[in-house]
């Protein structure tokens, strides 16, 4: 009989310190997640910290710019008012004048958004022809594109097809894109971007593709997180600024899940313009 209750209490003992055990397993397991959840919480704070204070650097410097524009633009009106009366001048300097007013006003259309970079977006969209945006977007880029000879397959896109968006906005979510898809493409022997159009009643759907050496998971896992990159030079801000964009047209800008053997490809969704 004493036997018996020795193993009993044996038993009994064994039992409390396996559930003992499990429940100092179970503890230190909630504390580490709750270690990585403080940690993670402290980045995104940490994160927050310089997004806001990008915005007010970024506001100082669009101030900043915008003087030496206005004079740029009025040297540039001054040039072509003063053309007729100059001795014969080849026809290309009134076209170069011409193209550096667009350009200054174009400069201060985004410098005017990066002024409202740290403002909270108003939502208000309007319809904006997807065709004009695309061919200024890619007009940005032509010099590379040349230079680094990549060729660009893109389909015609309809001149009354309207999106609703904002076109320096859309512009610059398209520019990033481009952007990205270019850097991809550096040392390739065949660099190509193809660019293919869908539509549907309500939605148009822009893919931007490369051929280059496309994403890693991790890259995937964190491409809209800001300050995250792969590029020594990089942000990390480009394409969290234009899936920030997307989204306050009512779109969405999203990448392929990553596939070996294949480039990268985004797809900008936009809401069709009534």
């Amino acid at each position: 009989r004493r036997a018996e209750a020795e193993r009993r209490y044996s038993a009994d003992l064994e039992r409390a310190v396996e559930e003992r055990t499990r429940a100092l397993s179970d503890e230190m397991r909630e504390r580490k997640a709750t270690e990585q959840r403080l940690g993670a919480l402290q980045a995104d704070l940490v994160q927050a910290n310089k997004l806001a204070a990008l915005g007010q650097i970024t506001a100082g410097v669009a101030h900043e710019v915008n003087q030496p524009l206005a004079t740029i633009r009025l040297l540039a009106e001054n040039g072509l008012a003063m053309l007729p009366d100059a001795r014969p001048a080849p026809p290309e300097v009134a076209g170069n004048l011409a193209t550096i007013v667009r350009m200054a006003d174009r400069i201060g259309h985004i410098t005017a958004e990066l002024r409202g970079f740290a403002r909270k977006a108003t939502g208000r969209t309007e319809p904006v022809k997807l065709g004009e945006a695309f061919e200024a977007s890619l007009l940005l880029h032509a010099s590379r594109l040349r230079s680094d000879m990549v060729r660009v397959i893109a389909p015609p896109i309809p001149p009354d097809l309207a999106v609703m968006g904002d076109r320096i906005r859309l512009e610059q979510i398209l520019v990033n894109v481009l952007q990205n898809a270019q850097d991809a493409l550096a040392d390739r022997p065949d660099p190509q971007i193809v660019v293919t159009l869908r539509q549907t009643a309500e939605t148009v759907t822009l893919s931007i593709a490369d051929n280059g050496p496309g994403l890693s998971p991790e890259a995937a896992a964190k491409l809209f997180i800001p300050f995250t990159t792969t590029k020594p030079d990089g942000l990390g801000l480009g394409l969290v600024i234009a899936h920030d964009i997307a989204r306050d047209f009512g779109g969405s800008l999203r990448a392929d899940p990553p596939a070996p053997g294949q480039g990268a490809t985004f797809h900008l969704d936009l809401r069709r313009a009534p």
